[in-house]
């Protein structure tokens, strides 16, 4: 079995010029999606650590793969099958840091509707664009702070406690920094179990791993995402605040103009890649003021710009488009 870990089909596609980052949504009422979203952390702590023991063998027989998974890959409790399984989940389940966790997380995800509303929305969406494509199911677990999400063949899990709110008590007591915090809100899940499921379907092509290429998958990434949540706020989609958000649309012209004639655009020095699309609180070569991601930003800018030009473009072959120097030179791109 192999998981994809994302801190995560190509089929053919129905002809539609809702691709375009100007474009209308499409109608996607008539689409039919199946799928479950499991509360499976519910569940799991519904077990006393005393009764495990007892327990351990129906739960294996309800979630089968899925605890394998989760107990090997996402805690490191070990196979089900090992000798020390049962006291190492008695360990987690007793754990007092867990119980607080969990109380926390049943008062911000104990209603479930409304995110199972959120995904059947944006998993429609999937279906349209990807009529042939299997619908996962959806998981919701606790990892003590580990992945955000995981994903597998046939489902994506969720570690619930990673999106409680960026003013969550638990992110300062972990020292989380405050840039990072922003990604941490409910608002972020689906946005993330999509992102999880084109990082998924299509792959980075590394064969030239420069930052002109990075850009623009992550700048795919993002567009995929928004061909699935059209409403998605671009504040949310970047993850910037209000004020970064003005910053970059204001500055677009100076960062593109610093990138090229500092000659970062193909550069494939590790530095200068995380620098302009890794995590951090600020762009480095663009001062304190600037917004961390500002690559990601450009990459999305020169994606839309794609698009526009090209509007009769599928969104399938727009992902499979992994040749960043061509895709470039198609856009033509100018800030």
């Amino acid at each position: 079995m192999k998981l994809v870990f994302v801190s995560s089909i190509v089929t053919l596609l129905l002809m539609t010029m809702a691709c375009s980052s100007g474009s209308k949504a499409p109608d996607v009422s008539h689409v039919d999606v199946d799928f479950e979203l499991i509360p499976f952390y519910e569940d799991l702590f519904a077990i006393h650590p005393d009764s495990f023991a007892g327990e351990a063998e129906a739960l294996k027989a309800k979630y089968g793969q899925y605890l394998e998974a989760y107990s090997l890959g996402v805690i490191a409790a070990g196979s089900t099958e090992d000798e020390d399984f049962v006291e190492n989940m008695q360990f987690f389940l007793s754990y007092e840091p867990n119980q607080e966790v969990l109380d926390t997380c049943r008062l911000v995800f104990g209603d479930t509707a409304p995110l199972e509303e959120e995904l059947e929305s944006a998993f429609k969406y999937y279906r349209y664009y990807f009529p042939e494509a299997e619908v996962p199911d959806v998981y919701l677990h606790i990892s003590g702070f580990n992945q955000s999400v995981v994903v597998d063949s046939s489902w994506i899990s969720v570690s619930v406690e990673k999106y409680l709110g960026r003013g969550c008590l638990f992110y300062e007591w972990l020292s989380i920094p405050v840039y990072l915090r922003r990604r941490m809100s409910p608002e972020k899940v689906v946005p993330d179990v999509m992102m999880a499921l084109a990082m998924t379907e299509f792959a980075y092509n590394d064969s030239v791993d420069d930052l002109l290429n990075q850009m623009i998958y992550e700048g795919q990434l993002r567009y995929f995402v928004k061909q699935l949540i059209p409403d998605i706020p671009d504040t949310t989609l970047l993850d910037f605040s209000t004020e970064q958000m003005s910053w970059v649309e204001n500055n677009e012209e100076r960062m593109w103009s610093t990138i090229v004639e500092n000659k970062h655009l193909f550069s494939n020095d590790r530095m200068t890649l995380q620098r302009f699309v890794g995590k951090s609180p600020f762009t480095y070569y663009f001062g304190e003021e600037s917004p961390g991601g500002t690559g990601i930003y450009l990459g999305y800018q020169i994606v839309k710009a794609y698009m526009e030009r090209h509007p009769e473009t599928p969104l399938a072959s727009l992902m499979q488009m992994n040749d960043g120097h061509a895709f470039f030179r198609s856009a033509r791109y100018q800030p």
